[in-house]
């Protein structure tokens, strides 16, 4: 494996290690790059998206429905919970993409006082040729590590995770928290 190249977290994180004693520069490389790449792969998400004139928060929400299975529906508040996004800011998403015809509203069976958020064909399309353009982009990248290097890295962070969890609680899985009744 290549000695990979210095970054400016490696300098950064010396800087902030001598100006506060308890980051262990270490870890905090590691948390750094983390949310780094997160940052990396939401960017991605949101350049892919773009071309379809999708804004990254509409790409959640068409996410949401999507991968919860068929009917494709939830309610405003599942969604809000689902995309990490305030409640308020939900029904302008579901207006703009009910407007192009990725989603429709349908009373809720159980409570007809609820819209619940349905996607449609369209919406499903869209949302499937997004996600496949963007797992090819995803194994572009993550083909410049070689077959062990994934391995490790897949390992490693399936690790970080259980620990996370054992420390702060469940993952904020986006799916379970569409599917929670809060």
């Amino acid at each position: 494996m290549p000695e990979p190249r210095s970054d400016n977290t490696d300098d950064l994180v010396q800087e902030w290690a001598a100006t506060v004693p308890e980051i262990d520069p270490r870890v905090e490389r590691i948390v750094d790059r983390l949310m780094i790449s997160a940052k990396y792969l939401e960017r991605l998400a949101a350049r892919l998206s773009a071309p379809h004139d999708v804004q990254l928060a509409d790409y959640e929400i068409l996410a949401r429905l999507f991968w919860v299975g068929p009917p494709h529906r939830l309610r405003p508040s599942q969604l809000a919970a689902g995309t990490l996004a305030p409640p308020t800011s939900i029904t302008s998403r579901l207006d703009r993409l009910e407007r192009r015809g990725m989603v429709t509203r349908v009373a809720d069976p159980t409570d007809r006082r609820v819209l619940d958020a349905e996607l449609t064909p369209a919406g499903a399309e869209l949302f499937a040729t997004i996600v496949a353009e963007q797992a090819k982009e995803e194994r572009a990248i993550f083909e410049q590590l070689d077959p062990a290097e994934l391995d490790t890295l897949d390992t490693l962070l399936r690790r970080v995770m259980d620990v996370l969890e054992a420390r702060l609680g469940p993952a904020p899985r986006r799916v379970s928290m569409s599917l929670s009744d809060d």
